[in-house]
């Protein structure tokens, strides 16, 4: 996939659909958000560090292996239990919030086809995970968060949490693509807002810092 062609565009949505969602419920919505991330970091540093931030030193050290034997650092074990922390926390708050409203880790694939990026359903997904073959995966969009009409491929707004090892109070930056990646030299926001036509930045949601856009 070249990386023009991975910007197509999704499904938009109406200005005044946009505007209900930015006048009404954005606010208490980001709110929650913000909250889950406080809520993650201070969960799981209090059951691993007594409360504590790690050291530089502690996040770069390797604890343990993934199942293909690579090496995954204190920063990345962290970043992914804070990231079930926070998964659970939007489960629940956003459930009551804005209820059938919202997708969480959603996963988009660009169908050359059509031009345009497509929603894999769960069970897809699943199987592809378990069975394989994960090429077909490659490339993927995976959101932490999209708030839409009640249809995926309508969103509203997209939002990722981030979860520093250290320094938390240092704005945390969106990811570039590596050069083997299908999207090599793309920003993560910028292909969310292009594949989904979001008029919406993306933000990043981060503990202490709240939202980030």
């Amino acid at each position: 996939m070249k990386a023009a062609t991975a910007v197509a565009t999704g499904v938009a949505v109406t200005a005044e659909v946009l505007r209900l969602y930015r006048e009404q419920e954005r606010d208490p919505l980001e709110k929650a958000l913000a909250e889950c991330a406080d809520l993650a970091r201070s969960k799981v540093l209090l059951e691993l560090f007594e409360g504590k931030s790690p050291t530089e030193e502690q996040c770069k050290a390797v604890v343990e292996r993934d199942a293909k034997g690579r090496p995954v650092t204190l920063a990345m074990k962290l970043g992914t239990e804070m990231h079930e922390v926070a998964r659970e926390c939007t489960q629940a708050r956003l459930g009551r919030l804005r209820p059938g409203g919202f997708s969480l880790e959603p996963r988009y694939l660009y169908d050359p086809a059509t031009g345009r990026w497509r929603l894999v359903s769960r069970a897809k997904e699943q199987s592809l995970l378990k069975n394989g073959p994960l090429s077909e995966l490659k490339g993927s969009l995976v959101p932490d968060v999209v708030i839409h009409t009640a249809d995926p491929r309508q969103a509203l707004a997209v939002y990722d949490f981030k979860f520093p090892c250290v320094n938390i109070d240092l704005q945390p930056s969106w990811r570039l693509y590596p050069d083997d990646h299908p999207l090599a030299g793309l920003a993560q926001n910028d292909v969310y807002k292009k594949a989904l036509s979001l008029t919406e930045e993306p933000a990043m949601i981060s503990p202490r810092l709240g939202v980030i856009r």
